[in-house]
């Protein structure tokens, strides 16, 4: 039977339809501002030098500028810059259209491997669908959040309103959504065809290429070694990208342990057998966000050590100012990556004083200036009453397989765990950062027996992997139960692994670093597979259910069923409107978050507070919504009046899942929905009343 909606195909057509779109936001920003400062050397660079730079130039700098330009004057203005940038890229490509070339042989390897990138990541991010069922990626459930912060920034402005609290007003949301500005801009420059769920997974794919062009500019103009290996340095370094440690091991230990009868062994993500180091695939394809404030401080500081080669005051102080715009749009993008940054380049500062150079000095705190004075309206924005715990904590990383045997025994984050953690850290680091550990140690034994001091590039990298290891081992993030400090701020370090890990690689491929390479790329590919693959086989049980996607193997048919209420929703009601649904829920409501793209009252049963608002303001929300989300055998109304009068809500959802929905006397099934299939049921309010549909 051919199914009503082919949400396969639509996912697919929106997201090269954003794809395409990006390059007016992630592409011509960079090139003109580099044309019309002439940033190095620009105009007389080749043209994939200047491809190369564009990217990366415009993520860097376009988030703090529509921050800004949002904030302090209106959208109108933001679009009204676009406009400018975009007249002006015009001239410039009718001028130099004669010099425009067709794509040169020795960039067609590059080129082949952005486009395997932009395959791998639409296939890892659209819903698989076949019939009338439709499996979503274990990735949504990060990026789900992503979607939500997207269509609040489409539709309430900058800054923008928490999505999954409205305690009767909008509350301003908490959160480094930068990066997501831009996806905004493009699901906006489509009009209602795209969505903020499609901009994200095409805004994925160009943080991806991003990065790509990020390794080759640094082996160009930073790790340089002359132009005989250049090329293929740069392509060794960029395929590095698609290897992560060796993940695979223990994976495979655990597919044993649930041979053995252990259902729950195996996990949806290669990565969550530890405290996790993720692979750089990973990471774009879950956290793009975190990809984009990577890339901002990395072009940071190629503009930085661009800008000491330059012979006039005016062109370092230049450098310096675009630098620090570029460091401020870190911040707001990934605020523990651009944290971690912002001490490497503290004490990056402090060695070149040491040196006596004083003009690289005064150019990075220059820089520092900068990023500060912009970054203080979001700080200002971040200020306010909300949930969660302190920012950073003193801790060792754990080895999650030891540390877990000793909670097990009764331990607690006690003094002799720390001092286990801390002896585990060789096999720790070595399990999760495989080819790239072994590389680091080669490297640096190398260097130590030429008796020769690392030169100034070797010791801004060195100084940079040290100050990411010694953070993200010792330090952790506890706003919330994720630890985003090591998990993510970790980038940085692995950054500089990849450019050792290049040299070691030119000069000797032992059988074993050959091995932990193959290794690392098996354990990206098991990693891409099971995220994209792990529901469908829940629903066919050959593994556990997890319990935030499905309790049953339906998991398909709801998926589907998800999908049709949600475009309905989509369809019928106005992008301000409010909705609710039952919240007690296991981490989330997923479909809501992904296919809604509408404002949620009551996120969970802690308002998800700690994106924005006052705690104090959940537990009155919650009591009201409560009675009508009992638990199976407590009373439950037979209408929905008082709840739409109570609450500020124009759309409520009620789910097979839900106790409520087995009680054939509860307004689930008294009440006319709008809306109603195997598997949801909507009712609408408006106006503090309950609306009956004939």
């Amino acid at each position: 039977m051919i199914p009503a909606h082919a949400f396969m195909l639509g996912d697919l057509c929106r997201s090269v339809a954003a794809f395409c779109l990006f390059p007016l936001f992630v592409f011509v920003p960079g090139y003109v501002l580099a044309w019309i400062c002439n940033l190095f050397e620009f105009r007389h660079r080749t043209a994939a030098f200047q491809a190369a730079l564009s990217v990366p130039l415009s993520i860097s700098l376009c988030p703090i500028v529509v921050y800004l330009a949002g904030r302090f004057f209106s959208m109108a203005v933001v679009w009204t810059i676009f406009g400018v940038v975009w007249v002006w890229f015009a001239a410039i490509a009718i001028r130099q259209a004669r010099k425009v070339r067709g794509l040169s042989p020795s960039a067609r390897p590059f080129a082949i491997t952005a486009a395997i990138w932009v395959v791998l990541a639409l296939f890892s991010l659209v819903d698989l669908q076949w019939g009338k069922r439709v499996y979503f990626s274990t990735i949504v459930l990060d990026y789900s959040v992503r979607t939500q912060f997207i269509h609040s920034i489409t539709t309430t402005g900058v800054p923008p309103a928490n999505p999954f609290f409205y305690p009767g007003h909008a509350v301003a949301l908490r959160y480094h959504y930068f990066w997501l500005l831009i996806c905004s801009l493009v699901e906006q420059a489509a009009g209602s065809f795209v969505g903020p769920r499609c901009a994200w997974i095409a805004g994925a794919v160009w943080c991806g290429l991003g990065l790509m062009a990020l390794v080759v500019l640094y082996f160009r103009l930073v790790w340089y070694r002359g132009p005989d290996s250049f090329r293929r340095r740069a392509l060794v370094g960029v395929a590095l990208l698609g290897v992560t440690g060796l993940d695979l091991i223990p994976n495979l230990g655990l597919w044993g342990l649930f041979a053995a009868g252990m259902r729950h062994a195996v996990q949806a993500s290669g990565d969550w057998w530890n405290e996790q180091i993720a692979g750089f695939t990973s990471t774009a394809l879950w956290e793009a966000h975190y990809v984009c404030g990577l890339i901002c401080c990395l072009t940071a500081f190629l503009i930085l050590w661009e800008g000491m080669r330059q012979g006039s005051a005016a062109r370092r102080m230049l450098y310096g100012a675009i630098a620090g715009v570029a460091l401020a749009s870190a911040t707001g993008s990934a605020i523990y990556v651009g944290f971690v940054f912002a001490v490497f380049l503290a004490l990056w500062t402090l060695v070149l004083a040491g040196k006596r150079c004083w003009w690289e000095t005064a150019m990075l705190a220059g820089a520092g200036v900068v990023a500060l004075v912009l970054f203080i309206p979001y700080a200002h924005d971040l200020s306010g009453p909300a949930s969660g715990g302190p920012p950073l904590q003193l801790w060792v990383r754990p080895f999650s397989p030891i540390d877990a045997l000793f909670r097990g025994a009764g331990e607690s984050r006690s003094i002799g765990l720390q001092v286990v953690n801390a002896l585990m850290l060789p096999l720790n680091y070595f399990l999760e950062l495989g080819v790239f550990f072994a590389a680091a140690v080669i490297w640096w034994r190398n260097r130590r027996r030429t008796g020769k001091p690392l030169q100034k590039a070797e010791l801004a990298i060195a100084l940079m992997v040290g100050t990411s290891v010694v953070l993200c081992t010792f330090v952790r993030s506890s706003v919330i139960g994720n630890n985003d400090l090591g998990w993510r701020g970790f980038l940085i370090a692995q950054f500089g692994l990849l450019l050792w890990t290049v040299d070691v690689l030119m000069e000797r491929r032992t059988a074993f670093l050959t091995a932990l390479v193959a290794l690392g790329v098996l354990g990206n590919v098991y990693d891409v597979l099971m995220l994209r693959f792990f529901p469908v086989m829940a629903d066919a049980s050959l593994v556990a259910t997890a319990g935030w996607m499905a309790p049953d193997h339906h998991f398909g048919e709801r998926t589907y069923a998800a999908r049709e209420a949600y475009q309905w929703v989509s369809r019928e009601l106005p992008p301000q409107a409010r909705l609710q649904y039952n919240p007690e829920v296991i981490l989330q409501d997923t479909y809501a978050f992904l296919y809604s793209n509408r404002q949620i009252v009551v996120g969970n049963e802690g308002c998800l507070s700690g994106f924005g608002g006052d705690p104090a303001d959940c537990p009155g929300l919650l009591a009201k919504l409560k009675p009508y989300f009992p638990k199976a055998g407590q009373p439950v109304p037979a209408s929905m009046e008082e709840m739409c009068r109570g609450l500020p809500i124009d759309l409520v959802v009620a789910k097979d899942l839900d106790d409520v929905w087995a009680e054939r006397q509860s307004w689930v099934w008294k009440e006319k929905p709008v809306f109603a299939n195997d598997y949801f049921r909507l009712f609408a309010c408006r106006s503090g009343q309950l609306v009956r549909m004939n």
